[in-house]
């Protein structure tokens, strides 16, 4: 038996050093013949399996990349020491190039106030191979952990890093924090975090209040392709926090997209970064309610305190907090 394991083992470690596999991009979506399993493997290639890409406000158009322990590269690059930095994670199927990181990452840019790294990590979440994508959440947010403590050797303030992730992307920011060696990790923000197949596991595994000093959580799929359940510092409940979200009916989506079957489908996962985005451009907006439960908030018995969600969040805020928002840009209603 030991010998059938190691010889696994093997097998996935060179095939994930073959150039392949053979990829497709379909709808925003990476697509691959056979999955890459990094938890089988301990080399980690810098250029194919995860890479590091920066942004900032002297280069928002084209990234340049970063290594781990290469100082030639990392002086030639526009990282700014004296700037907070957002590292972002990206989801399943996706790249540091897709829907998500690029919306995000340009709605920082355009604050012009951050270091911005997107790790893409393409081919180790890459479709249909979710089950193994899930696992390699742990490689990825591990391997920038290093990247993070390597920041910090060069004179990158600890207390400026705010790490965001959304679906997978938000699991890997837990186990990145909970693996960063250099100090803790001030806020990890997670939105619509990946729930099957982690709704069960042990806190390790995935994003929990642990992992930072503090964690945020934006539900707007729960049960479905999010994390069904509370589970940070403070969890925000748009609209209840479930599907349907306002403006997602496939009757509403086929009046503006090509693509209404496959936005249908993720339309209220993707609402959560969406409605990220729009913080970070307006950080006063979506005025949220500490309350029990959606029933109350929207029957108007709550009476607990108020906060915004996303980026202007106050930090002292413990709790599940509700809000609602419009149906479409600009979604926040306040």
């Amino acid at each position: 038996m030991i010998a059938i394991n190691e010889l696994s083992f093997f097998v996935s470690c060179l095939l994930s050093q073959l150039p392949g596999p053979p990829a497709i991009s379909y709808q925003d979506s990476n697509l691959q013949l056979w999955p890459i399993d990094k938890t089988k493997c301990k080399f980690i290639d810098p250029v194919r399996d995860i890479s590091f890409q920066l942004y900032t406000p002297h280069n928002p158009l084209f990234p340049e990349t970063i290594k781990i322990g290469d100082d030639a590269l990392l002086a030639a690059s526009h990282f700014d020491f004296s700037k907070p930095t957002i590292i972002y994670f990206h989801a399943f199927l996706e790249s540091s190039n897709s829907g998500s990181a690029v919306t995000v990452r340009n709605a920082f840019l355009f604050r012009g106030t951050h270091n911005v790294i997107t790790p893409n990590a393409a081919r180790l979440e890459a479709g249909p191979w979710y089950l193994t994508a899930a696992k390699n959440t742990m490689v990825v947010g591990a391997y920038t952990a290093q990247l993070i403590d390597y920041l910090v050797s060069k004179g990158m303030i600890l207390e400026g890093v705010h790490l965001i992730g959304h679906s997978l992307g938000a699991q890997m920011a837990g186990v990145c924090g909970a693996n960063v060696r250099s100090g803790r990790i001030p806020r990890i923000t997670g939105l619509d975090p990946a729930g099957p197949l982690f709704t069960f596991v042990p806190d390790s595994l995935r994003l929990d209040p642990g992992d930072a000093e503090f964690v945020d959580v934006i539900h707007t799929d729960a049960g479905v392709f999010g994390f069904p359940r509370s589970m940070a510092h403070a969890d925000f409940w748009p609209n209840g926090g479930a599907a349907v979200q306002p403006g997602c009916l496939h009757s509403e989506i086929k009046t503006r997209s090509p693509d209404a079957v496959i936005e249908t489908a993720f339309c209220s996962h993707w609402r959560s970064y969406q409605f990220f985005a729009e913080s970070v451009l307006n950080p006063h907006s979506f005025l949220s309610q500490q309350c029990d439960n959606w029933k109350q908030f929207f029957t108007g018995q709550c009476t607990g305190i108020i906060t915004n969600m996303g980026l202007g969040v106050s930090r002292r805020v413990r709790g599940d907090f509700f809000l609602q928002t419009r149906d479409m840009y600009p979604f926040s209603i306040k």
